[in-house]
């Protein structure tokens, strides 16, 4: 090559001998490949010998590679050409246009898939997959609270680290805080703002106070950390994590990029929370519809039917009216059967009420409940109900599954469990529901002035729920293996109505 021609080229030129040794190169390829640049262009190309004329980057074909000069890892498209025994190489950098391709492509798949999945944390899931492979990082966490109500951050969706490390993450982060380890990452949940942190693998392998989670960011190795908010109607909801390669920066661009991401999972968010309330709300309002329809229109006329019943009654017993004994027999049998009707009519709309476990029962009813909140939050459930609560009083049933829910409730808001046990089973007569966590003991204890133990709201509500059925209720924290656990233990009332069917 002569350097006066190919200097003034805007792509980096080099020239090879036949071993793939460097013989020239030009002046934007040294800008290109920094200090040390030959030698890493030399382990970017292929050996002479395996170079052909359609692969490989040979002939009009491109190929890309990653390499790393001057400490920074940079992404090269280069085309290799045979020349007279030698090899004639093009290469231009594309790092941040490929970058860009890439983030613009997981910005709208991600969008597609929100509006699409029915799962939050398959959706959070694959947005931190997104994440990953668009900007090459070590791993990604999507962290949120929505679920919640409580300080409790659950991991929805996670890439580059091992899955099966993600369900006891916030419990071994609260023991890090505990030692007094610096979490960055709850400063950006409180302040709303993004946190850059250079150099943080480095600083938390050597902590000791780190020490719980050092497995779990160990490998893969990374070096600088971000952590952007998740933010939903003016809230922060949530964290992502980011932790980047060894090598990498985080720029502005990168930042911005992060941010759109963290908007999408807000949507992600946002969007489950809404289907969820609107399939509660389109339930209660066409059972409040059915209601109303029957009120309106059904119960007034058996109603009406009931009066000229009583009428009809009077006038055949009447002497001079027409009085006939059969009429009058036949008219308070009408009367009664009217009355009947009226009575189970009212009681059919009273029951209209929103029931959790009308249709379904008190299994399918916490069914439902253990599978919207592992859907919603990603906590497991071990579910065992036992087959004779079919055939229970109704309203027995609901007042059970409330005590059910306001338990796991407690659970999201104020543990650190990933698995809950819920059992509800019938022994000796009587219903024994117990639910219990594996998060050991809660955030937070509702304690008196004098430092016992004391009902919040939800405690007072669960056990007035038990109360109501001459029964009885507890409620345990455990500090060992174990986390909190709630028992309800109240009479077995079948309902009358199955009863009698069978």
């Amino acid at each position: 090559m002569k350097s006066g021609d190919v200097n003034t080229w805007p792509v980096g030129l080099a020239l090879l001998d036949g071993t793939g040794k460097v013989e020239e190169i030009n002046t934007v390829g040294r800008e290109i490949l920094g200090y040390g640049g030959a030698e890493v262009l030399e382990g970017l190309i292929p050996a002479p010998s395996r170079l052909s004329d359609e692969g490989d980057g040979s002939g009009s074909n491109w190929s890309s590679g990653w390499i790393r000069a001057s400490g920074v890892s940079r992404e090269l498209a280069y085309r290799v050409q045979p020349s007279n025994g030698r090899y004639a190489i093009a290469f231009h950098d594309v790092t941040v246009r490929r970058q860009r391709e890439r983030r613009a492509t997981a910005v709208a798949r991600t969008a597609a898939r929100v509006a699409s999945e029915r799962s939050l944390p398959a959706t959070l899931n694959a947005l931190a997959h997104e994440i990953l492979q668009a900007d090459g990082l070590a791993g990604v966490q999507v962290l949120a609270n929505e679920y919640s109500g409580g300080e409790r951050l659950h991991m929805l969706g996670m890439a580059g680290f091992p899955s099966s490390r993600s369900g006891a993450f916030f419990s071994l982060l609260m023991e890090c805080k505990n030692r007094g380890a610096d979490l960055r990452m709850l400063d950006a949940f409180e302040s709303g703002k993004p946190v850059i942190i250079s150099h943080r693998y480095a600083a938390i392998m050597s902590n000791p106070a780190w020490q719980p989670l050092h497995e779990f960011h160990r490998y893969p190795e990374w070096d600088a950390f971000a952590s952007i908010p998740i933010n939903v109607r003016h809230s922060t909801i949530g964290i992502l994590n980011v932790f980047v390669k060894p090598g990498q920066e985080i720029d502005a661009e990168a930042v911005d990029f992060l941010a759109s991401m963290a908007d999408q999972a807000g949507l992600a968010i946002d969007y489950a929370s809404l289907l969820e309330e609107e399939r509660t709300a389109a339930h209660l309002e066409e059972r409040q519809r059915l209601a109303r329809d029957l009120h309106d229109s059904v119960v007034q006329q058996v109603f009406s039917m009931g009066m000229l019943t009583q009428t009809l009654t009077v006038l055949a017993g009447v002497e001079g009216l027409g009085y006939d004994p059969r009429v009058q027999s036949i008219a308070k049998e009408l009367g009664s059967i009217s009355g009947s009707v009226l009575k189970d009519l009212r009681g059919l709309v009273a029951k209209l009420r929103p029931s959790a476990i009308e249709g379904v029962g008190l299994g399918g009813a916490l069914s439902r409940l253990a599978a919207t909140t592992h859907r919603q939050t990603g906590v497991k459930f071990e579910l065992h109900v036992d087959p004779q609560l079919d055939r229970i009083n109704e309203d027995l049933g609901e007042d059970i599954y409330h005590v059910a829910a306001e338990a796991v409730h407690n659970v999201l808001k104020h543990s650190p469990a990933d698995l809950v046990d819920v059992r509800c089973v019938v022994e000796g007569g009587r219903v024994l529901l117990t639910v219990q966590d594996n998060g050991g003991p809660p955030a937070c204890l509702p304690t008196d002035p004098a430092g016992g133990a004391q009902d919040g709201h939800g405690l007072a509500f669960m056990r007035q729920r038990a109360m109501r059925w001459q029964g009885s209720f507890t409620v345990e924290w455990n500090f060992g293996n174990v986390g909190t656990v709630v028992r309800a233990d109240v009479p077995f009332v079948p309902d009358d109505r199955i009863q009698g069917e069978k």
